[in-house]
């Protein structure tokens, strides 16, 4: 619409200027060198104009012509980097796609067509990865470690490159000078940690760990549950050496993640030795109140080996009222009600996971012997036979047949770093290998649970303590339960679920 109305303003201006000249022709005249030329204005004018356009003309011919060898130069140069372009982008699409042979070809095309080294290398080792070379491809990546532009992603390719072929100090070392020299590099911090880890650096990955969480790398929350595995798995390798510093390290991993049963049982275990029980007893509380563990009731009935069994009963059911809606609190009552022959109790406790589907080994042990505690024989030995063939609890795994819990491998524990850290889930690795303590329980184990009739405890043996907790599951048959069927028992014998109240410490 502008230019319609500019074009029509012109032609008006135009035509009012013709019948003015029109009406005003005036006269020009020239001299020069002897020539006299008289005129009118309007053809003056005209020729004028018309010797102006030709001048003009004139003069961007002669400018072309002067600028046609830079002109043809630039017109290679701007098809050569269009050509190198077009070859880049299907270098690039290559890779992506996983295929290396087209890659390689294109990227030895842009590296030939673009004057852009840098760009060219990096081009060349992503084809060569693509193409399964990667000898060809860490070659390439080290000549980008020669410029500064490109030394980051020289060390991110080489970290990676060492992670696939599974050479974790490759890893450490390359993501470890990217991490120490850019700050914002969330990629290296994740490849530094997980190396060490992968490693069992564990200082190392607990630096790494403060390091991270200081740059917002991670989670304020999942790096403190990251570091209450690290500092778990250290305070164990330093048990035995330095039970001092272990202690201190899994009451840190204890605080670090107040749930987190590991540290909780540990620092349960360590602490009473430092003459720190009320200590113990708080952090194992704590823990009970957020995430219930078979093994943390069982450190917790532990944490005074000279109580009696009635005063680790009313422990145990104080521990479990921080918690009393949870399942592992009902478990915990129904054994302690079974133990002290409280049949009303045990029953109370126990029915709402009777409503489980389907029921657990654990679940139908328990039963079985308060059924046999009822004088009921018929009911007991249809919940031993459903507990032959029942699975087990994933939490009871963590017990093993020694009564220690939480004795993992090394390869577990660095699984559990993410596990716990990124979702707060614990592990289970002997429930994921069927490694659980008695897969059928004995017969003869149930059968032994006290009747209605029958006396509730014996007399304990001189020099034994009558107030032992049973928390971990029974001995393997062919060892320890062999073992003691040939030794008389002083007290009534448990089932390998029942986290009752024993008369042996």
């Amino acid at each position: 619409m502008i230019r319609l109305i500019l074009t029509v303003a012109l032609c008006v201006i135009t035509a009012i200027l013709a019948v003015w000249l029109t009406l005003n022709p005036g006269t020009a005249s020239f001299e020069f060198l002897g020539w006299q030329a008289e005129t009118s204005f309007a053809l003056f004018m005209g020729v004028l104009i018309v010797a102006a356009f030709l001048l003009t003309v004139l003069w961007w011919l002669i400018a072309k012509m002067w600028g046609a060898p830079d002109a043809w130069r630039k017109l290679r140069r701007r098809r050569r980097r269009d050509q190198g372009v077009d070859a880049l982008e299907r270098a690039l699409i290559a890779a992506a796609a996983g295929e290396g042979e087209l890659a390689v070809r294109q990227a030895a095309r842009a590296d030939a067509l673009l004057e852009r080294p840098a760009l060219s290398r990096l081009l060349a080792a992503r084809a060569a990865e693509a193409a399964g070379n990667l000898l060809a491809a860490r070659g390439h990546y080290e000549a980008l470690l020669e410029d500064p532009r490109t030394r980051m992603v020289a060390h991110r390719g080489l970290s990676v490159l060492a992670e696939t072929q599974g050479e974790t100090a490759n890893v450490i070392t390359h993501a470890g000078k990217a991490f120490a020299e850019a700050r914002t590099a969330r990629w290296a911090f994740d490849s530094l940690f997980n190396a060490q880890i992968a490693a069992a650096r564990w200082d190392e990955a607990l630096e790494t760990l403060s390091e991270g969480e200081k740059r917002r790398h991670i989670a304020p929350d999942s790096a403190a549950r990251r570091r209450a595995v690290v500092l778990t798995v250290k305070a164990r390798q330093m048990r035995q050496s330095d039970a001092e510093k272990a202690a201190e390290l899994a009451e840190k991993a204890a605080h670090a993640s107040p749930g987190f049963a590991p540290a909780a049982v540990l620092a349960g275990d360590l602490l009473p030795s430092r003459r720190r029980h009320r200590k113990a007893a708080d952090i194992l509380e704590t823990a009970w109140r957020l995430h219930p563990h078979p093994a943390i009731a069982r450190a917790y009935g532990d944490l005074r080996k000279s109580d009696t069994a009635a005063k680790r009963a009313a422990r145990l059911r104080a521990l479990a009222e921080f918690n009393p809606d949870h399942r592992e609190s009902r478990l915990l009552l129904t054994g302690i009600a079974l133990q002290q022959g409280n049949m009303d109790a045990a029953r109370s406790a126990i029915t709402p996971l009777l409503a489980e589907n389907p029921l657990s080994a654990r679940i139908c042990t328990l039963a079985a012997r308060l059924s046999r505690l009822e004088g009921d024989e018929d009911a007991a030995q249809r919940y031993l036979a459903r507990a032959a063939h029942a699975p087990g609890e994933p939490d009871w795994s963590d017990i093993d047949g020694n009564g220690e819990a939480f004795n993992f491998a090394e390869a577990d524990w660095q699984r559990l770093v993410y596990a716990w850290g990124d979702e707060e889930r614990l592990i289970h690795p002997r429930h994921e290998r069927f490694e659980m303590i008695a897969e059928a329980i004995p017969d003869r184990i149930l059968l032994e649970a006290p009747k209605r009739a029958a006396k509730e405890t014996s007399t304990p043996e001189a020099g034994t303590d009558s107030g032992s907790v049973i928390i971990a599951p029974a001995p393997l048959p062919d060892r320890e339960t062999r073992k003691r069927e040939e030794t008389p028992s002083a007290g009534p014998r448990f089932a390998p679920d029942d986290p009752g109240v024993g008369d042996d410490d």
